[in-house]
């Protein structure tokens, strides 16, 4: 993380310093996560709304999206953790903070929004068209969007020229939604 520049040594004194937590993720991945109870207590959240979606037939994803974000100095300065290996204070967005959807969902709006035919819901952009040609071109908008902001994407969560996707436990189709039937199945256990 600090090769990256998601998170970097922090020598001087800070007015806070959190825990870290981790999390699993599918396919036995570790997110970190930062665990500001006491500042998430202070943060003043934007409320910005989030996005719902009736039809798509393309999805890309955001790779490790919060992470994408730069914090100001004084806000990474407010990310201070403690470590076995010292103190460090995350330089982009991290994991934990109560805002983070908000915050990372408003920007990804600001980069999409304006794309007839595509629509971000925080870490993803759906985008459809009513043929292969439409959706080609509007897919093509948005990837050019993509680049312009140096988004990262993560390959193998993408989907493009799709009938259906399956999407947070729905099953997006040109017909409309419907409940995703292998999500229904864990219910039935």
């Amino acid at each position: 993380m600090e090769q990256n520049e998601i998170i970097v040594k922090q020598t001087e004194p800070t007015l806070w310093v959190n825990s870290m937590v981790t999390v699993i993720k599918p396919k036995n991945k570790v997110r970190i996560c930062l665990d500001p109870i006491n500042l998430n207590k202070g943060i003043r959240r934007a409320h910005y709304p989030l996005k719902t979606i009736e039809e798509v037939i393309a999805k890309i994803d955001a790779k490790n999206g919060f992470w994408q974000l730069k914090l100001t100095e004084e806000s990474s300065k407010l990310c201070t953790f403690n470590i076995p290996f010292g103190r460090y204070r995350f330089k982009r967005l991290p994991f934990g903070i109560v805002s983070a959807s908000e915050v990372f969902q408003k920007a990804m709006s600001e980069m999409f929004d304006d794309i007839e035919g595509a629509v971000s819901v925080i870490d993803d952009v759906l985008i459809w068209g009513k043929d292969l040609q439409e959706h080609n071109e509007r897919l093509k908008k948005v990837l050019d969007r993509v680049r312009e902001n140096n988004l990262k994407l993560s390959p193998e969560k993408c989907e493009f020229s799709r009938n259906q996707i399956s999407y947070v436990g729905h099953l997006l189709t040109s017909e409309g939604v419907k409940p995703d039937q292998e999500k229904l199945e864990l219910y039935k256990l």
